[in-house]
Order: structure tokens, then sequence, then C-alpha cells
């Protein structure tokens, strides 16, 4: 099979035998690609600063039929993580949208609507936009293109529209309901304020959510996430420390 080229996104590397890396691209014609970068640990690799997580790159590799690992021929950087490594929050976020499209992003198909997203997480971190509203917004969108996120203002037993306000959801069936299919087990309740969130970062482009999800939505979200991928996302830890700090 011919070498491939494509845009892609480094989301994390790992050691493999002595002086290599496997890199794991969120590539725009063919979603996750995993490739060995041969001999990228040794001092003098070219591609030290083009296999770094986060960064933007256009590589060319070789996939052998039936192997789980193409081998990477070129890696050509475009735009560099250093900088956004410079802003803790920011290169966090970076690291929690990376691991998010791990999560949802299936190997070998064409995700362009993700690779769109990350390249959108990414431009707005590296312009200082908040890192708070990066990652959320992440969460949110990757659960829209998963198609898991539930109509938000629709009840989703007989298609009421819901009023303005909170919102009342059953954890069971995954969906928002009116007062009268409310029901009778524990549910979710979200904010009027966690609401307007919602409707806000599901139609406005990430530059203009200026905040993170309050706290009652973060958790929820997070709580949809995990019923669905079955997976935690352990990079939120370290940004949550960090926005505490802050």
């Amino acid at each position: 099979m011919p070498s491939r080229r494509d845009d892609a996104f480094v989301l994390t590397r790992y050691p493999f035998r002595e002086r290599d890396f496997v890199v794991v691209l969120l590539t725009r014609g063919s979603g996750l690609v995993r490739v060995v970068a041969r001999r990228a640990r040794t001092v003098r690799s070219s591609w030290a600063s083009a296999t770094e997580p986060l960064a933007q790159v256009r590589v060319s590799y070789f996939e052998r039929l039936g192997s789980e690992l193409a081998t990477l021929d070129e890696a050509q950087l475009i735009r560099s993580a250093f900088n956004l490594a410079a802003d803790p929050p920011a290169w966090a976020a970076g690291q929690v949208v990376a691991e998010l499209a791990l999560l949802y992003c299936p190997p070998g198909q064409r995700v362009e609507p993700s690779f769109r997203l990350m390249e959108r997480c990414l431009t707005c971190l590296f312009g200082g936009h908040d890192a708070a509203a990066v990652a959320w917004y992440a969460e949110l969108w990757f659960l829209r293109l998963a198609g898991v996120f539930p109509e938000l203002d629709r009840c989703g037993v007989c298609g009421v529209e819901l009023p303005q306000g909170q919102r009342t959801f059953d954890p069971v069936e995954k969906r928002f309901v009116c007062g009268h299919h409310r029901p009778g087990r524990a549910a979710a309740r979200i904010s009027a304020a966690g609401v307007r969130w919602l409707q806000l970062a599901s139609k406005l482009p990430l530059e203009m959510v200026s905040e993170g999800a309050p706290e009652d939505v973060g958790a929820w979200l997070v709580a949809l996430r995990e019923g669905f991928t079955e997976r935690q996302v352990r990079s939120w830890r370290y940004l949550r420390h960090l926005l505490e700090l802050g």
C-alpha cells in the first residue's frame, strides 16, 4: 500500500522499543491512526517537536496490511504546542480535548467534524481563551457528534416544548422530560443557569462561549459521557486542580 499523506493533531505518544515512539494521531482523512516514529527518542531526532502532544502536523505514513501500527515516513510541523505548555491551564485543557478525541474517534474512519472541533479548541487555547470554557465545550460537542446528547428543549416522551428554567433529566432513559412525565425514580435536575449555558454552547461558536459550565452541568456532562464510553478522562483532575489554584 502506498504512503498516505494527511494533516493531523498529535493526541499522545509513548515509548516503544529502545529508541522509538508510538504516536497517536487524529488525522483529517482517516480518524485515529497509530504510527511508529523510528528513532524519535534519540537526541538528534528531527521529529522531536513534530511528535509532541497537541502539535499540529502534516504527516506521511505507510500502513502495512494487517498491522495495527503504521510507520511514520515524514512529519512536518505546522504549529508547535511549545507556547501552550507555558500556560498550565491551557495545556491541561488541551490534554482534556485530546483525551476526549481518543475516546470518541474510531481508528481508520474519517471524522472531519471531530477534527474541526479539535482544531477550533486548540486555536482558541492558543489565543488565550478561557481554559474551562474550551474543555467543557469539548465535552458537550463530542457528545453531540456521537449522537448521545439528548434533546434539550422538548420532552423526550411526548415532544412538548419545555418551558424556560430548570430541566429534569431521566438518567435511565437518557432524556429530558416535562412535569407530566417526571420519573418516579431519582432524576437529575439542571439549574436554569445550567440550561442557559447548554443552550448557548450548543448554538454559538466556541469563541463566543466565555466561561465554563456551571457545576451541575459539568457533573451531568461527565455522567453522560461515562455512561456512554465507560471511561474516565484523567486529564480533568489536573485541570480542575489548576483552576482551583487560580
